[in-house]
């Protein structure tokens, strides 16, 4: 996948879209808006601007999530934290979320990936001509997104080999390269941070449940719902 990054990456891929969008920010953004739709979300909605989204999220009657530098920000219904979703009961509801750096990069009929549906978007993006990185952060902070757009591929091309998509995602998972990958997500500065800040057990959660939520979110219209 030819990878682009941050809000100046979006700008670039837009100039001339081709092809299916993938958009990544496994720490810990994508990994937050797949949970709340596992979790019966009827919708995720991202918005840039947090003043915007609490008023979205009053006009609505939507559940609040929202974070900035790793933190959640004061008066949302929660940070930005798969675990701590899964806690929670999202049936039917609305979310809408916004983030440091994931919300920030969403394009029209973008999926949304995560280690955690890595096998479905492998599944998904093996039959495609062209598939298209967004990830998050700058082009120097995005070594975990990065890590996990490898994983997608290793596990693409193993579907694409022959094995069933169940079984290509526990070898990639298990082999050297994979647990480097994921080593590479651990380790890398978002997960260190988010580990110092007391976020530790969703960066265990995003190495160790791989594509325990096979789904694909996928952008349209504002909004971002299962395919």
């Amino acid at each position: 996948m030819k990878c682009y990054t941050g809000p100046a990456g979006k700008a670039d891929f837009l100039k001339a879209p081709e092809g299916l969008p993938v958009i990544i920010d496994v720490l810990r953004a994508s990994s937050t808006i797949i949970v709340a739709l596992a979790s019966g979300a009827r919708k995720v909605i991202p918005v840039e601007d947090e003043a915007e989204a609490l008023r979205l999220g009053r006009e609505l009657g939507a559940i609040t999530i929202g974070e900035r530098q790793g933190i959640k920000i004061k008066g949302f219904d929660h940070g930005n934290s798969p675990t701590e979703l899964m806690a929670s009961d999202l049936k039917g509801r609305t979310v809408v979320i916004t983030t440091t750096n994931g919300t920030r990069v969403m394009v029209e009929g973008g999926i949304i990936a995560s280690t955690l549906n890595a096998g479905a978007v492998a599944d998904r993006i093996r039959s495609q001509p062209h598939a298209y990185l967004l990830a998050s952060g700058s082009p120097l902070k995005s070594d975990e997104d990065l890590c996990a757009a490898l994983l997608i591929e290793n596990i693409a091309g193993r579907i694409n080999g022959g094995e069933n998509p169940e079984r290509a995602v526990q070898a990639a998972t298990e082999s050297l390269e994979g647990k480097a990958l994921l080593e590479g997500i651990r380790g890398s500065a978002s997960g260190r941070k988010l580990t110092a800040y007391g976020s530790g057990r969703d960066v265990e959660m995003i190495c160790t449940e791989i594509n325990t939520y096979p789904l694909i979110p996928v952008y349209r219209n504002g909004a971002i719902t299962l395919l």
